[in-house]
């Protein structure tokens, strides 16, 4: 079920040549039966379209919590932040986040690449794996100096009241490093 709620593109294609398909026999014969199997085509790939648009898989609610912590950020909404921070999140991770970023204002805070995800908890999943890479522009509040950071990340999630949070996550770039810590 996952395959089919995850592969919106793969059942337009299939669709699309079964249509062209049922479109060729149907204007081959000019039968009632062809014509019927037309429009059972078209029904059979929109209802798989629409099955797939509305079921929402883990793997995508996990890309749809990056994505909108990811905005999140770019809002420079510090109290939205710490909402997806999970209760078991590293307390550094908590603390950077309410020490560092009242200390900027980001501009832009996005997701570069697609996001490779991996579930973990068998068919009841509870945690995954994302390794992504973003980009972060920002201004200091104190000087003025704008900024900007690319980075590629491994952020750990878990489920929690059916929603994903944040756990932890490790970086390419040592960035206590490079703030001096």
């Amino acid at each position: 079920m996952n395959w089919l709620a995850e592969n919106t593109l793969t059942i337009l294609m299939i669709g699309a040549v079964a249509i062209a398909m049922a479109v060729f026999i149907y204007f081959q014969t000019r039968t009632n039966g062809a014509f019927y199997g037309v429009l059972g085509v078209i029904l059979l790939t929109a209802v798989l379209v629409l099955t797939s648009w509305l079921i929402e898989t883990p793997r995508e609610a996990v890309e749809r919590s990056l994505y909108n912590l990811a905005a999140t950020v770019e809002a420079n909404d510090v109290q939205g932040v710490l909402g997806f921070l999970a209760s078991s999140a590293d307390p550094q991770l908590r603390k950077d986040v309410e020490t560092l970023m009242p200390l900027v204002r980001i501009d832009r805070a996005r997701i570069i690449e697609t996001p490779e995800i991996a579930l973990e908890g068998g068919a009841n999943v509870s945690s995954a794996t994302v390794k992504c890479r973003g980009v972060i522009f920002a201004v200091n509040k104190q000087d003025g100096m704008k900024g900007g950071a690319d980075d590629r990340l491994v952020l750990k999630w878990v489920l929690r009241d059916k929603r994903w949070l944040l756990e932890s996550y490790t970086s390419q770039k040592n960035w206590n490093r490079a703030l001096g810590r």
